[in-house]
């Protein structure tokens, strides 16, 4: 009996195949840093959550981690959720969580959900009426 190969997974909406989470983690002065980069969703959520919980953890309590999301392609609402949380378990240690840099997508999500606040990230411009392709 002989096996056909798997199939090829979805594509997205825009006819391309999805783009992994990709990351990296680096020590900084007195934190961490994570860069990360690829689409963040239902499929990868879980997998953002235990990279931010481990760069918390490697950080030692109250060592802040910084996020570069400059990269990210995609992001929702699993996404934030993940992001979210691993921002409860930072204030339960006493660390801080912060993103410095996003895509503008990612800078998007965080100024219409209202929570870029809540990760540090300085607030974005308001688009004109009408033009739900700005920054």
């Amino acid at each position: 009996m002989t096996r056909s190969p798997a199939p090829p997974p979805p594509a997205s909406p825009g006819g391309r195949a999805p783009e992994r989470l990709r990351h990296r983690t680096e020590p900084t002065g007195s934190g961490m840093t994570v860069r990360l980069s690829g689409e963040i969703d239902l499929d990868t959520a879980e997998e953002l959550e235990t990279v931010l919980t481990a760069a918390l953890s490697l950080g030692g309590r109250g060592a802040p981690v910084t996020l570069d999301m400059s990269g990210v392609s995609f992001c929702d609402s699993s996404g934030l959720n993940a992001l979210l949380h691993a921002r409860l378990l930072a204030t339960a240690r006493r660390s801080r969580l912060s993103v410095v840099a996003a895509s503008a997508q990612v800078a998007r999500l965080l100024a219409r959900t209202h929570t870029g606040g809540l990760l540090e990230f300085p607030a974005v411009p308001a688009a004109p009426h009408g033009d739900d392709h700005a920054p």
